[in-house]
């Protein structure tokens, strides 16, 4: 199982076990346990998801340095229909990567409340890109102004 570093307890002057990525989720978003009603449904070792009867929170640890967070409705697959964030590791360990997608998530009530509106929104909004890449790359269209190549 791979190590996450270890975490320094503020009563102890020595190092605890280090943490799988499994718990760095279970900690960091501990307040949609406690909160939000949500359940982990799946765990793996790169993979974790927590459902409540709304939404869907599915944190995924790529061992390269990639960690995504994705958030969507119960019952809305559909991948365009869904909030993201994503870091590498690097300057930021995978834990305040972690920490970072709760301060976002918290920072924007529609994500967790599981508005109906906002996740459509980020639909058409997520298709229309997808659509001008597309075409860009088809040479068919300007590049898109929204940000780096996919």
């Amino acid at each position: 199982m791979r190590e996450y570093g270890t975490y320094k307890a503020p009563w102890f002057d020595r190092d605890v076990a280090p943490m799988s990525f499994p718990d760095l989720v279970r900690s960091r978003f501990d307040f949609l346990l406690t909160a939000h009603r949500f359940e982990i449904t799946s765990q793996e070792e790169h993979d974790v998801c927590l459902e409540s009867p709304r939404l869907r929170v599915r944190a995924l640890h790529d061992p390269r340095g990639e960690v995504v967070v994705h958030v969507s409705r119960v019952g809305h697959d559909d991948v365009h229909e869904r909030w993201t964030y994503a870091g590498m590791v690097g300057r930021a360990s995978v834990d305040r990567l972690l920490e970072i997608a709760v301060e976002r998530m918290r920072e924007n009530s529609a994500i967790l409340a599981g508005d109906a509106a906002f996740y459509e929104q980020l639909g058409r909004e997520h298709r229309q890109i997808a659509e001008e890449w597309t075409a860009y790359y088809a040479r068919k269209g300007p590049r898109p102004r929204c940000g780096p190549l996919p």
